[in-house]
């Protein structure tokens, strides 16, 4: 069996070294971008300005990811009223969404699509 495709993420704008920059991906609608219901994750240490994060061994098929800058460390995206990122985070596809984002917006293909670059946005 071949292995699957391998997915690089350059995330732009960390603002500071705290924490840890966090990934998830999604291959379904239902599921994105529920936290707890990633198909997998990734993370690395924060770094000033930018970060690389891979995902490997995906199978063909369409993604969205969702990236976010855990400065406090507590593996969660933390959110104002429950539902406003006060945390840095950012979209597949770059895109900017307000409210909840759809799954659409962010999709892309694999093994079409090898990169993707997410600017945080604080």
């Amino acid at each position: 069996m071949a292995a699957g495709s391998t997915l690089t993420l350059t995330i732009n704008g960390v603002r500071d070294d705290q924490g840890m920059v966090r990934a998830g991906i999604y291959n379904t609608p239902d599921t994105f971008p529920k936290e707890g219901k990633a198909m997998a994750r990734t993370s690395t240490p924060a770094k000033t300005g930018s970060v690389l994060l891979k995902f490997t061994d995906l199978p063909a098929g369409k993604y969205a990811v969702i990236v976010y800058h855990d400065e406090n460390n507590d593996g969660q995206m933390d959110k104002r009223f429950g539902m406003i990122p006060i945390e840095g985070y950012g979209l597949s596809n770059n895109i900017k969404a307000t409210g909840k984002p759809a799954f659409e917006q962010c999709a892309f293909e694999i093994p079409e699509t090898q990169n993707q670059v997410i600017d945080l946005r604080y």
